[in-house]
């Protein structure tokens, strides 16, 4: 959006204003201006005295992305202030690619510390093509640019830096920690003999970094001298080598860890799940999942807290692995645990299905958590033992909806009979999922109490709960549900007619047919499209003479299920049904002839769908072109 200039002089005067406010709402109208003095503007606006304007104009100096912002930016890379430097710094990190180029021109400044700092933002930009400043700037006077040239390459990963570091190596050794963790980086096997000679280095620094360096670099040739530093004696570098090898392992190959020290192994299998990678805790917890002692628990129970929920379902599955030898610290880690935890070791033995666990879980019923109680209640119904019912039908009565839910579907799972109470109270829940969870307990637990007592609330005096009984009667599925949906075929409520005619639908019995046929004449559209579903269901391909009456119904929507319908039964003899719909005023009829037709599999159709390929609307044309493919390709 364009400003007026006269409007950018009275921003520009309103960045002056004393009031922190004003300047703020200037820097706010900065964001639309295409004058390039705005930005120039918005940069200066980085030395308010109020914070929320500097941040302010910072986020806004992101947003506007403008190329001109960077080279303004590198300006502050010289300041004296702190706070100013570090927030120009920020911007340009968050700039990116497009601060690049101002950066590469500051690395070449007469200012040590601009250099250094120009270096070190390309850094953590990560862009290749920064690689020849950077490169140049290890040949540089100062030390410290030097160490962050070195330090910047990591990020970028480029081979083609690793000649430069390995002279710089040997040129500076003041920067060796530095070129050994960019190298590592990079993780290219031509570094191996520079990493050799650094593991051999007075320098505990240089050994270390050299150490893990290694272990990024994808190859067995890496091994030897690894596991040379297990025979050192200094048990701090016996644990980087095998930190090093598990990287290796994970990466190249799993035998790279044979014949090692069980108990370092162990250790630091331990110690890369407390602070590694993801991928390399994921591989530790693999790993560790082989050797069943208590420490092997303690870290995964730890590793349930995980902020990565992919390191957290690994944790909690090699807990359930072992929770027959687990069970005791999972029991005493649920005591008091925290939401969060006590809900992932909820899941640990929900996976298991130990009733073991059951007096544990229940002690949770009443847990403050709603997310713990939900969970309770889940895992009490994978478990499955119904002597844990009391304890749903309490979860049933929660004042949270959610809890109420899982706990019904608990009940469903189990099957217990003691509970159909609590389960048709439910049916009166103002949740609907509360309701559902309600109907499935009630499906599943079948039985001739809840046909009965579904077949009375076919004349409940809530319409809600007429619907729910004729839905479950179909999804019982028992012989004896048939008479009462039948009967509910002339309740004076169209919902409940709907639900018995697709209960029916659904219940394979022919026998229905005659008694659901009478429907099709409905006065709701609904039931019609519902009967003419159901039809299709029990009468199969030879139907279709029961719903081409259909295609003459008032109802635009019901014509449309209808030739839909026809399609779905694939019989020809629908054909000259179909045919003059393709011509019909109706644009969404044409397109559903037209992909009937198609199939239908009958090649008849061709000539009535090739005169009207050049329909008016590209949606039938597009239906038309598609019937026309799949004929003529049978």
């Amino acid at each position: 959006m364009a400003l007026e200039s006269g409007n950018l002089e009275q921003i520009l005067v309103s960045l002056t204003s004393s009031d922190p406010a004003e300047r703020a709402e200037a820097v706010e109208n900065l964001r639309y201006c295409d004058d390039p003095s705005a930005v120039a503007a918005l940069v200066t606006a980085i030395e308010d005295t109020d914070k929320g304007v500097r941040e302010l104009a910072a986020e806004t100096l992101v947003l506007r992305r403008s190329p001109d912002a960077p080279a303004y930016l590198c300006q502050y890379l010289s300041s004296t202030d702190i706070t100013q430097r570090n927030l120009a710094s920020e911007v340009l990190i968050k700039l990116g690619p497009l601060s690049v180029d101002a950066l590469c021109d500051a690395t070449h400044d007469s200012d040590h510390d601009v250099r250094k700092f120009a270096v070190d933002i390309l850094g953590s930009i990560g862009d290749v093509r920064a690689l020849h400043s950077i490169l140049i700037a290890l040949d540089d006077s100062n030390e410290n640019v030097v160490c962050s040239a070195a330090e910047a390459l990591g990020p970028l990963a480029s081979p083609d830096a690793i000649d430069k570091l390995m002279e710089t190596f040997e040129k500076k050794p003041y920067a060796r920690p530095q070129v050994l963790e960019s190298l590592g980086r990079i993780g290219d096997i031509r570094a191996l003999p520079l990493f050799v000679e650094a593991l051999h280095s007075d320098d505990p620094i240089v050994v270390f970094t050299a150490v893990e360096a290694m272990g990024n670099v994808r190859s067995r040739r890496v091994e030897p001298h690894l596991r040379e530093l297990l025979i050192r004696g200094d048990e701090a570098l016996q644990e980087a080598a095998i930190g090093s090898l598990i990287r290796i392992a994970r990466s190249v190959d799993h035998a790279v860890l044979d014949n090692l020290p069980v108990a370092l192994v162990q250790s630091c299998l331990t110690k890369a799940i407390r602070s590694g990678d993801k991928k390399i805790k994921l591989f530790a917890i693999a790993e560790l999942r082989q050797w069943e002692g208590p420490a092997t628990v303690s870290v995964l129970l730890e590793a349930l807290n995980d902020p990565e929920d992919e390191v957290m379902a690994a944790a909690r599955e090699a807990l359930s692995k072992l929770a027959t030898s687990a069970s005791e610290h999972i029991a005493d880690a649920l005591v008091g645990a925290p939401a969060r935890l006590a809900c992932n070791l909820l899941d640990t033995i929900g996976s298991t299905g130990n009733s073991r666990f059951v007096q544990d879980i229940v002690s949770l019923v009443s847990h403050q958590d709603e997310t713990v109680r939900e969970k309770v209640a889940y895992v009490l119904g994978k478990i499955g033992d119904q002597a844990v019912t009391d304890y749903l039908i309490q979860l049933a009565a929660d004042p949270v909806g959610h809890v109420r839910s899982a706990a019904l579907k608990a009940i469903g799972w189990i099957g217990a009979d003691k509970a159909i109470d609590s389960l048709f109270i439910a049916l009166d829940d103002p949740f609907p999922d509360v309701r559902q969870a309600a109907l499935g307990a009630l499906v599943l637990s079948g039985g001739e109490e809840a046909i009965q007592r579904f077949r009375r609330d076919l004349g409940h005096a809530d319409p809600r709960r007429q619907i729910l009984a004729a839905q479950a009667l179909g999804w019982i599925g028992e012989s004896a549900v048939i008479e009462p949906l039948i009967e509910a075929l002339r309740h004076p409520e169209w919902e409940v007619r709907k639900s018995a005619v697709e209960s029916l639908g659904r219940s394979a019995d022919a026998s229905a047919l005659q008694h659901i046929k009478v429907l099709l004449t409905d006065e709701e559209p609904q039931v019609r499209k519902s009967t003419i579903d159901a039809i299709i269901a029990l009468g199969g391909a030879d139907s279709w003479k029961d719903i081409t009456c259909m295609l003459e119904d008032e109802d635009l929507w019901v014509r449309f299920h209808a030739i839909n319908g026809l399609g779905s039964l694939g019989n020809r003899a629908a054909l000259e049904e179909l045919i003059p719909f393709l011509t019909s005023e109706s644009d969404i009829l044409r397109v559903a002839a037209a992909k009937s037709l198609s199939r239908l599999h009958d090649k008849r159709a061709l000539p009535f769908l090739k005169e009207t390929i050049n329909d008016k609307n590209p949606d039938v044309v597009g239906a038309v072109v598609g019937a026309i493919d799949r004929l003529e390709s049978l």
